[in-house]
């Protein structure tokens, strides 16, 4: 198994159909309509059988602090997940919170959405 990793700006990034076994998009947190966008093209991008795994904060974050945008529209709900990452299967779909200690700075409770999608096996065709 081998590793590739890109460094792009997500707004031009344009990967080939189905050339990923894995996408992984931790703290991903993008405006709505470039994160839709990226999120269409990483399912687009996933070989039959990828997985995709995401974990983003919820709205919920603002009330508890810290980490995470203060922004809003930074922010996704586990419907938009759903909807964005429309052709996964979801092995796990869900929100939650959880403890993050991530340095000084960066540690408490946390509302966070967390994704396991695969993308199905395409179907071969029957002959009639």
């Amino acid at each position: 198994m081998s590793l590739q990793t890109l460094c792009s700006d997500l707004a031009d990034w344009q990967p080939e159909s189905g050339s990923v076994e894995l996408v992984v998009a931790i703290w991903m947190h993008l405006p709505q309509d470039l994160r839709a966008e990226v999120h269409r093209k990483a399912v687009s991008a996933l070989k039959p059988g990828g997985t995709l795994i995401l974990e983003a904060y919820t709205p919920r974050q603002l009330d508890l602090r810290p980490g995470g945008p203060p922004v809003v529209d930074l922010l996704i709900e586990p419907e938009m997940v759903a909807l964005e990452l429309k052709g996964l299967q979801f092995q796990l779909l869900k929100e939650t919170r959880r403890w993050i200690s991530e340095g000084h700075y960066h540690p408490g409770e946390s509302a966070v959405v967390q994704a396991v999608g695969r993308k199905q096996p395409r179907k071969a065709c029957q002959a009639t």
